[in-house]
């Protein structure tokens, strides 16, 4: 499910100029693009906690596969640039649940190793994304036939959970299950808001996934359009920024249960300062190349660690609402900041994606830190 998750996250940014080209567009037109994506990952992410105590967790995430498919196809076939930003909103719906909905598995009932390597498969499939959409476009196929690609394997795999539905149920685990819901009790959505640090761990997720998807999603056309690094060179290393961020999701998977989540989240924060630095310093391309590969690796392990935190921050009982919003933020993050960086390139030029990175990790680090500070009210 997660290595699907990721496929369309890594493709954009590789897709993106040819969509450009097809649909009359300019640059900062992709903010339009994620911000209706986002805007239905919203709905279903922020009521996630509701759905699955609804519908249960395997029904939800049938249906969410099922609807993502849709717009993932429904992405494919779009005539007009209307149309395309609509299928985006229905590929949203689907992408909320799916993703709040494991999350908040994973964090309640599952060890933070496991969360890094289920995020792990998310960075599969972002590196995968570009290397395919990549390869399509080398061989001169349009970028529609890489959203019919995912839209039909999205599909299936609401197939392959539908037969193994049975696999599907919500587990305590090392605990009695009453005990486990008797901590679990969910509070209400405008208790869990009334705490400020919910806020604070909410412009965090906002800040951290915004940085995480502006590299990802720019890298491509800042090497190719901006610094005048072959196609099939940009592609390669767009993709290999994912596939850093996959690695180190699997080492910290390794790792994660040992070390202390505080001070490795603090130290990936300043590396991805400096990382940022080398891509905006660029003296010779290797640098910037070097400058990404590293940000994709100290990316890695931020957001499942953060969620995997969240029941030890906030309490088990405001969890299930925090984990829901701290997605929620995420996905906003991921509309606003790489939609702000299109803006300022269309304005300004591209080379203004190096400082915006490092900006924006500065501004991630700092939150961080007063997350940690603040008091769990």
């Amino acid at each position: 499910m997660f290595v699907v998750l990721g496929l369309p996250e890594g493709m954009l940014g590789v897709a993106w100029p040819s969509m450009v080209s097809t649909f009359g567009l300019q640059l900062g037109q992709m903010g339009t693009l994620l911000l209706a994506a986002t805007t239905g990952f919203l709905i279903t992410s922020f009521n996630a906690g509701r759905l699955i105590g609804r519908v249960g967790i395997v029904y939800l995430i049938i249906a969410s596969c099922a609807v993502r498919g849709l717009g993932l196809l429904g992405m494919a076939s779009a005539p007009e640039w209307p149309l395309l930003v609509a299928a985006a909103f229905v590929f949203g719906v689907g992408s909320g649940a799916i993703d709040a909905g494991m999350n908040t598995y994973f964090a309640i009932n599952l060890s933070p190793r496991l969360m890094n390597w289920l995020h792990a498969s998310f960075g599969l499939g972002a590196t995968l994304g570009p290397i395919l959409m990549t390869t399509l476009l080398s061989l001169g196929v349009l970028w529609r036939w890489g959203y019919v690609i995912v839209g039909i394997v999205q599909i299936a795999v609401a197939f392959v959970i539908f037969a193994r539905a049975g696999a599907w149920q919500l587990r305590a685990a090392g605990e009695d299950e009453a005990e486990r819901t008797r901590k679990a009790e969910r509070k209400r959505l405008s208790a869990t808001l009334l705490r400020p640090i919910v806020w604070v761990n909410i412009a965090l997720f906002f800040f951290y996934a915004g940085t995480e998807v502006t590299a990802g999603n720019w890298s491509y056309t800042l090497f190719t359009e901006g610094r005048g690094i072959p196609v099939a060179v940009a592609g390669f290393w767009a993709g290999f920024y994912w596939g850093s961020f996959t690695i180190g999701r699997f080492v910290f998977g390794i790792v994660a249960d040992q070390i202390k989540v505080v001070n490795a989240i603090r130290l990936m924060c300043i590396i991805a300062i400096g990382s940022a630095a080398l891509i905006w310093w660029n003296p010779v391309d290797w640098v910037s190349f070097g400058g990404l590969a590293v940000l994709g690796f100290v990316m890695a392990p931020i957001f499942p660690l953060l969620v995997s935190a969240t029941p030890t921050r906030l309490g088990v009982a405001d969890a299930n609402n925090a984990i829901g919003f701290q997605v929620a933020a995420a996905s906003l993050g991921i509309a606003v900041l790489p939609g702000f960086a299109g803006i300022l390139a269309d304005q300004m030029h591209l080379e203004i994606i190096g400082p915006y990175l490092v900006t924006a990790s500065i501004i991630m680090t700092l939150l961080h830190e007063i997350a940690i500070r603040g008091k769990s009210d």
